[in-house]
């Protein structure tokens, strides 16, 4: 089995792992795992109908702009509006997320065509998503948000830490995605079978994470 089903295969285990938590006791991580949810559906459909069009020999870029570039941005930010819990920051990021979806329209109808990859699109997008978990993490350590709590059993800290670790190596590759098509075939591959492990094991683990307090909690009991 090659990488790219070996990554479609953990984007899938994500998704079905995490449909059970719907019916667990996960208190205040529902509006965030809901989001997550979204995320792994909405990269399933890409991933498998993006693959499709490949394999028929049709343009798929359009997909992977609406469904990775800009839907997966905007639920990133409101993911991190919810978990944020100042109003303010929440407003801020909320804002954020309706701004980066109407330069997405704007910037498709005037400048970038659907059909090309918007890789510096994906770049604005990452940068932001990275500046928002730098703000997450300052949070955790200047405020009582989760001063109670055990980091390893908070699903948050586990989701935005891939977040940040994901997009940091994404938009490194994307930024530059021109340039690493004109490297060897060897190497070209080398980094894009990195960037797939990370992305892999990061959807899976969104699968996973939301039973983490749930049995933590049965063990403190």
């Amino acid at each position: 089995m090659n990488l790219i089903y070996w990554y479609n295969f953990m984007i899938l285990m994500g998704m079905l792992l995490s449909i059970p938590c719907f019916f667990l006791d996960l208190k205040g991580f529902k509006k965030g795992h809901r989001i997550v949810f979204s995320i792994l559906v909405l990269v399933s459909i890409v991933e498998f109908y993006g693959g499709y069009l490949a394999r028929q020999g049709i343009r798929n870029h359009w997909v992977y702009n609406i469904g990775f570039v800009y839907g997966e941005t905007i639920l990133i930010l409101t993911y991190l509006s919810v978990v944020l819990n100042s109003p303010k920051n929440k407003v801020v990021l909320k804002v954020t997320a309706f701004l980066f979806g109407a330069f997405a329209v704007l910037n498709t109808l005037f400048f970038d065509p659907i059909d090309q990859f918007h890789n510096y699109s994906l770049t604005i997008g990452s940068i932001l998503i990275i500046l928002g978990c730098f703000y997450f993490f300052y949070v955790v350590m200047t405020q009582d948000t989760y001063l109670d709590a055990k980091l390893w059993q908070v699903p948050d800290f586990w989701v935005v830490s891939f977040f940040l670790l994901f997009y940091s190596a994404s938009m490194m590759y994307f930024s530059f995605l021109y340039n690493i098509i004109e490297l060897e075939d060897v190497m070209r591959k080398q980094l894009n079978f990195v960037l797939k492990v990370i992305g892999g094991t990061m959807y899976l683990v969104f699968g996973l994470v939301y039973y983490i307090p749930v049995f933590a909690k049965k063990e403190n009991r």
